[in-house]
């Protein structure tokens, strides 16, 4: 854990959104310091999505935040398929040595699972962000993109811990309407999902879908864009990174960043097209005027049930979040576009 540095590091809030449980002392750190931020994700190469590759590179890409660690969702599939190599591959191409971990193997027992009888072998993410959480003298965002079962359990373990130390917590999971789908990250691990929701802290709910699978009625962050518009300034390492991730490349990693680009692998590359659900979000957590209008979060008051289905209303159970919504519909995608370009035509350049 001597990885870890201490930074004296704050959070840039907008005026505009009510403070939450936990946000008033983040409130007074010094203004325009990094922003410490620990990064839950079930990155994975070969990858189930490459969409964790992005978000991976645009939060290396942000300047506005210190990245403290990766932790890496879905213990069991991390040793054959081990998220540590896109996190090699950024650590060199930012200079930096984020630490990464590997996190809990199996799917929580309930929402107060503490997870403490899982295998050894999968308890060092969990570990991390308390760890993490401990030794920053001011609180951290958790931004998480997969199950949020490393994050529940971590909370169940240390609430108290959670409560004094978690700025924002920013969570891409779920369904904002429609109760009968199941997204994907929710089905990874509904327990901790119910958990989470359930636990009070400061979150920042940015549901996957609203109305359905690949719909977005307004309540939901999902857009596309072409890998053209993405990638069309990026460095040349950088399009080696995401070749190597989505030809499912089998070479040294760090070593082919080096290597010339292929013509034929650029071409197939910015060819494609990419479902997002992240990447320009996270800005927010560090400027909120990057939204331009067009997205931002507004009070929700939920419950959440045994069914990991989420309900609206004020009631004795229910519980505040900050719930993201478009605000421009007609301008979302292309901003969104435009600002993840942005970030990635920065990765790499203060190495």
């Amino acid at each position: 854990m001597d990885r870890i540095a201490l930074l004296i590091a704050g959070l840039v809030l907008a005026p505009s959104e009510p403070l939450l449980a936990g946000e008033a002392s983040a409130a007074a750190s010094p203004m325009g310091a990094p922003l410490p931020v620990i990064h839950c994700t079930d990155l994975l190469h070969p990858y189930d999505d490459p969409d964790d590759h992005f978000d991976l590179a645009t939060l290396c890409a942000m300047r506005g935040i210190d990245l403290k660690a990766v932790i890496l969702d879905q213990g069991q599939l991390q040793a054959d398929r081990p998220g540590t190599v896109p996190v090699s591959q950024l650590n060199r191409i930012t200079g930096r040595d984020v630490p990464a971990a590997i996190g809990l193997g199996e799917k929580l027992r309930g929402p107060e699972d503490k997870a403490l009888d899982q295998p050894r072998q999968f308890q060092s993410g969990v570990e991390l962000i308390l760890a993490t959480l401990r030794q920053s003298p001011v609180p951290v965002a958790i931004t998480a993109v997969g199950s949020m079962r490393d994050v529940t359990a971590a909370f169940n373990r240390e609430p108290e811990l959670f409560r004094t130390k978690v700025a924002k917590l920013m969570v891409f999971i779920g369904e904002a309407s429609e109760p009968k789908f199941v997204e994907h990250n929710v089905s990874l691990d509904p327990q901790a999902y119910v958990g989470l929701m359930r636990s009070g802290l400061p979150i920042y709910w940015v549901p996957c879908f609203d109305g359905g699978p690949w719909k977005n009625q307004g309540h939901a962050s999902f857009w596309q864009a072409r890998h053209e518009d993405l990638l069309k300034d990026a460095r040349p390492e950088v399009l080696q990174y995401f070749i190597y991730a989505l030809e499912k490349e089998k070479s040294e990693p760090v070593a082919f960043l080096s290597a010339p680009v292929d013509p034929g692998r650029k071409r197939r590359l910015l060819d494609g097209t990419r479902n997002l659900w992240c990447t320009a979000v996270f800005e927010w957590l560090v400027a909120p005027e990057a939204a331009k209008g067009v997205f931002g979060f507004a009070e929700a008051n939920i419950t959440i049930g045994e069914d990991a289905v989420v309900r609206y209303g004020q009631t004795q159970s229910s519980r505040k979040v900050m719930r993201f919504e478009v605000r421009d519909p007609a301008r979302y995608a292309a901003q969104m576009t435009d600002a993840t370009q942005r970030l990635f035509a920065c990765l790499g350049e203060s190495k």
